[in-house]
């Protein structure tokens, strides 16, 4: 489906939605500010001692949200304890959970979805994830795929993995796409893992951190016009530490919002948006929020244009509140109504 010489993706544009405004993309939107956000409780809780998600913290999670057919699907990286090594988190694994209502959810019996220890090392594993519906409804989930050597090494790498699904639960995997010994990568060198993606006029977009030969932590973008030929890399952000966020959001006027989150220390959340076709060239900030206590960290954002509504899931990086992940709503307010 094309509108106006982009292509709508799935997640928010097969449906007509109420009041659209298609004549220059969907009807624009305000980018809600930190009091709009009201927490509405826990929606995903670790597992028992020994499951597969027994641990929530200690990755990229939650890593992702799309919408399908009217469900809520919420992709996170759960472990199955603490690694001897270290106390890091072993056998790190994909899993989904869904809702109605993006509210309340419950984990697939099927769980873990994706997996990733060809070495068969503990420390292997996925460790972020970013997610979108393509132009035939297939959702598309790039992964950051943990890679060791051998099965005892502590030292790991990073590559970008691609697993496609078309019921959002049973995916096949295409392997690597980015990787992180490819000099011809933006930030190649050591890990690169994926956070958001999108897709239109023609090109697949994922947002990913490196930390590699940049400086640690720096955020770049990867473009192609096939789904696992993501040929062209390019620096987006150079000067704060990204930690995650970064799902593309379609707020209208041909633009998307990405909400970053930035500074181990500080751990605060900047909004930026950028045109469709330069995903390179983000805004300065348009929003900033300070630290949501206590400590949440890892940030997922969702638009839901049918129910006016925002949706935020966050989860701390720490043992105390780090294994539960919790939802935020705020109001979906059109720009036109502010005036």
């Amino acid at each position: 489906m094309k509108r106006n010489s982009f292509t709508i993706p799935f997640t928010i544009g097969i449906l007509a939605f109420a009041g659209a405004v298609f004549g220059d993309g969907l009807r624009q939107v305000k980018i809600p500010k930190q009091p709009d956000w009201t927490e509405n409780g826990v929606v995903i809780k670790s597992g028992k001692s020994g499951s597969w998600d027994a641990r929530l913290y200690g990755q990229v999670s939650p890593s992702a949200v799309v919408k399908k057919n009217g469900v809520f699907y919420l992709y996170y990286v759960g472990a199955s304890g603490n690694r001897s090594t270290d106390g890091g988190p072993k056998d790190r694994a994909l899993g989904v959970a869904v809702s109605s209502d993006g509210i309340h959810f419950t984990k697939y019996s099927g769980n873990p979805i994706v997996t990733h220890q060809p070495a068969k090392n503990v420390e292997e594993g996925v460790f972020s994830a970013g997610g979108m519906i393509d132009k035939n409804g297939d959702l598309l989930l790039y992964y950051g795929a943990i890679w060791a050597e051998n099965t005892s090494t502590e030292e790991v790498h990073c590559h970008v993995a691609l697993a496609q699904s078309r019921d959002a639960k049973s995916f096949k995997d295409y392997g690597y796409v980015l990787s992180w010994n490819d000099r011809s990568v933006w930030g190649y060198g050591d890990e690169i893992f994926p956070l958001g993606a999108y897709y239109a006029n023609g090109k697949y977009n994922v947002y990913y951190v490196a930390k590699g030969n940049v400086g640690a932590w720096k955020l770049g973008v990867a473009m192609g016009t096939s789904k696992d030929k993501l040929k062209n890399t390019r620096a987006v952000l150079t000067k704060r530490q990204i930690i995650g966020g970064c799902d593309p959001i379609f707020i209208g006027g041909h633009k998307i919002a990405l909400f970053i989150v930035c500074d181990f220390d500080k751990n605060y959340i900047e909004v930026r948006t950028a045109n469709l076709n330069s995903p390179e060239k983000l805004s300065e900030p348009v929003e900033k929020y300070h630290m949501f206590g206590p400590r949440y960290r890892h940030t997922v954002v969702y638009l839901d244009r049918q129910k006016k509504k925002w949706f935020m899931y966050q989860a701390a990086d720490r043992a105390k509140n780090g294994n539960q992940i919790v939802v935020r709503t705020a109001p979906m307010i059109p720009v036109d109504e502010l005036k």
